[in-house]
């Protein structure tokens, strides 16, 4: 029976003064209840060394799960809700055990983080205060989570796959299971979580039997997770996407049998990942009076309302995207069976949500809660800019005015993306406080922060918390917007003398630690993204060349050299540690290690060609690299700035003839100017190739080739606004560009110029 107490062996800890407890729990446990057991031998065994006193009573015994003790007291995990853990001493008898098959886990984890002083950091690391005696107040203490859906995506997972996210009680862990012996996830159904439309009705299998079932855009019938949705008025459409969600229901509940997991609840119905949507007559009378949330929810409802004929329990999801991120108009709202997940592209994720500039996405949360019995929301923790990535900005600040904002409109769930941990800005730490905040948003942030700095930076932390708040002041004092996809002047709310004085605190933070190895490292890490800042901190004026062709003689107060050096050293270590995120990701780190050691301003003369002229010289230290796999950093003597991007052009045919070059606006989401080029000039070796004359966005970049892998990043306050005439050094080599020639088949690309018409 499992009722009855299956007894584990006692725990001898201490050679002078051994105390003894005992971890019970039923006869037959369960797969998560073994687990919560066996998490609670391993770490009190880490902890424990002398007398374990709980109220006044030794020789405790844990009761763990669906024991005797938990049925006396009506805590079995039948009769609590599910996620709620209890903590409750009997005398010498201790109850860990919570509702469904997550709650004796939670218990347990509870127990050791808030009573023993146990936290988990990431994957690889964890705390455990020095082996020593410990007396406790009898416990009686209980808790559920705050918001009922708790996700993270990390995309880099060592061996124990979901460990870390179970133990800081999330109950999904992004694209990975959560196995029945950590209780399961909170899953969705096949095909997958989100972006779906194509996986139920594939452009590649209806698109040219049935092209009206995809939408029109541009005069053109098109589908496709990049490129189209679908044409959600046409009723014949209905009942195809129907019986495609109706087998993935069955899929979906079959393989959780074989596993032995809860069944999926939700299953994700979601416009594909693009920002265009079907044009036709019909789709566009419909939105003119509901929205595009309006459209989307219409279909949607009635899925969820087939569905329910046969899976009343079943739930159906879906985004509030880009253009359907409004709320719909004209009295449509989603069905009882629906969740919306509205998802956070708007925001500065410097600022609070309560501030002015977030002023969009705050008041969507508030009025979704009118339209939708179930909100869930897709937020993030990253910038996406390659080469901008763990760029620094203290968001850590606002977690708790973002929590509580979305508690207080009724959402039920979030999502964070937060991957790329091998180069996220304070990544332990805002992996930190999300977790805790998803249990409750009412925790003093501040409070939360603190102990992290202690914990894990020991003596440093003061000094890591100074370096944050000097981050946040700078961008309060100089209005500092990052958004999800910023570019490199989106940071200049950092000046200069910012930078200076946030390294000069974070040298007091690696002298207090210089004699511990680990913690010594950790503030390394903290100091990653400010180091990579510093070193691309190589502003306009240090390019600009005269009409005499003069250089400014400018005196950087930033020491560029040392923090690439710190690089080189500390950075590579944290990339191999989180192994899964693969050999792209280190290649990408070795690319800008590479870089952060360019000189800073290119050698040689004066262009014959722009004599007399005034411009902005950019050599390839300042260019980003978006296919490590096809282009290196490398020196060239052949160039006059001694360095170049080089591009293997067997890697895409992309790079093939004809040669080309343009200008995006980011902004704008459109190509301002492009050129392509049939066949290269005569003369071998470098020529400079003439893009033309554009006034320089907020958010912009020079690309070259048809791939746009080589990029130069314009958005520096020197250039805003300002129109130059675009230039590019390249240099193109092998026989396709030059017949009968037997050189390797290369562009390289050395120099960039912005001259002043």
């Amino acid at each position: 029976m499992r009722n009855l107490l299956f007894c584990f062996c006692l725990i001898i800890l201490g050679a002078a003064s051994a105390q003894t407890y005992r971890i019970a729990g039923p006869a037959a446990p369960l797969p998560h209840e073994a687990t919560a057991m066996q998490e609670l031998r391993d770490y009190l065994g880490r902890r424990i060394n002398g007398d374990l006193i709980i109220g006044g009573q030794k020789n405790i015994v844990f009761q763990v799960g669906d024991t005797e003790l938990a049925k006396a007291n009506n805590l079995l995990s039948t009769q609590l809700p599910e996620e709620q853990w209890h903590i409750k001493s009997f005398g010498n008898q201790v109850l860990l055990n919570g509702g469904g098959t997550r709650g004796a886990l939670y218990a347990v984890y509870h127990f050791l983080e808030d009573f023993c002083d146990i936290h988990w950091w990431s994957e690889f690391e964890d705390y455990v205060p020095t082996p020593s005696a410990l007396e406790l107040p009898a416990l009686n203490k209980s808790g559920k989570p705050a918001f009922l859906y708790r996700d993270i995506y990390r995309t880099n997972y060592p061996a124990d796959k979901v460990q870390f996210a179970v133990r800081v009680r999330l109950n999904r862990s992004g694209d990975v299971p959560i196995p029945a012996a950590y209780g399961g996830s909170f899953n969705y159904g096949p095909p997958y979580h989100c972006h779906t439309f194509d996986r139920y009705v594939p452009t590649a299998e209806y698109l040219d039997s049935n092209p009206e079932f995809f939408s029109l855009v541009g005069g053109q019938r098109v589908g496709g997770q990049t490129k189209g949705q679908l044409c959600l008025t046409n009723e014949a459409l209905k009942p195809i996407f129907l019986n495609s969600l109706l087998e993935y229901i069955r899929q979906g509940e079959e393989k959780a049998k074989a596993e032995g997991v809860p069944a999926p609840r939700i299953y994700d119905v979601s416009q594909n990942d693009n920002r265009k949507y079907c044009e036709c007559d019909k789709c566009m009378a419909f939105v003119e009076k509901h929205e595009h949330s309006g459209l989307y929810l219409t279909f949607i409802n009635w899925l969820a309302g087939e569905v329910a004929k046969t899976h009343p329990q079943i739930y159906i999801s879906t985004l509030a995207y880009h253009y359907s991120e409004p709320p719909p108009k004209g009295g449509i709202r989603a069905a009882s069976n629906v969740v919306v997940k509205l998802t956070d592209t708007l925001t500065n994720q410097a600022a609070s949500i309560l501030e002015e500039e977030n002023k969009v996405f705050k008041e969507f949360v508030e009025q979704w809660k009118n339209y939708a019995d179930h909100l869930f929301i897709w937020d993030y923790a990253i910038t996406f800019t390659r080469g901008l990535t763990g760029f620094p900005f203290a968001s850590e600040f606002y977690y708790g005015d973002l929590y509580r904002h979305y508690r207080a409109n009724n959402v039920s769930g979030v999502f964070w993306e937060h991957e790329r941990p091998h180069m996220a800005d304070m990544y332990e730490l805002k992996i930190f406080l999300e977790t805790k905040l998803f249990e409750d948003p009412d925790q003093d942030v501040n409070a939360l922060i603190n102990l992290f700095m202690d914990r894990y930076y020991g003596a440093a932390g003061p000094h890591i918390l100074a370096y944050r708040q000097l981050v946040d002041d700078a961008r309060k004092r100089n209005n500092g917007v990052v958004r999800w996809f910023p570019n490199i002047g989106s940071f200049q709310f950092l000046a200069d003398e910012d930078v200076a004085a946030a390294q000069a605190i974070l040298d007091k933070a690696e002298a207090a630690v210089r004699n511990d190895a680990l913690l010594f490292s950790r503030v390394r890490r903290a100091r990653n993204g400010l180091d990579r800042l510093t070193t691309r901190r190589q502003g306009a004026e240090l390019c600009y060349r005269a009409k005499d062709g003069t250089i400014k003689d400018i005196k950087s107060i930033l020491d560029s050299r040392s923090a690439a050096q710190r690089l080189q050293e500390s950075w590579p270590a944290w990339v191999e540690r989180y192994a899964a995120a693969g050999k792209g990701a280190m290649d990408a780190v070795n690319a800008e290690l590479a870089r952060s050691t360019t000189p800073t301003l290119p050698p040689g003369s004066v262009p014959e060609a722009f004599r007399g002229r005034s411009f902005y010289d950019f050599n390839a230290g300042f260019f980003e690299n978006h296919s490590t796999k096809a282009i290196s950093f490398i020196a060239d003597p052949e160039s006059p700035c001694g360095h170049a991007f080089r591009t293997s052009v067997k890697e895409s045919h992309y790079y093939n003839l004809p040669f080309a070059i343009g200008f995006y606006d980011q902004g704008a989401r459109k190509t301002l100017i492009s050129k392509t080029f049939e066949k290269p000039p005569q003369k071998q070796g470098y020529n400079w190739y003439e893009l033309g004359r554009v006034t320089i966005p907020r958010d912009g970049y020079v690309y070259t080739s048809r791939a746009w892998t080589t990029k130069l990043q314009t958005g520096l306050p020197q250039l805003i606004g300002n129109t130059y005439d675009i230039w590019v050094s390249a240099k193109l080599s092998g026989p396709q560009f030059y017949p009968g020639t037997e050189e390797p088949e290369y562009i390289w690309i050395d120099r960039i110029l912005l001259v002043e018409p």
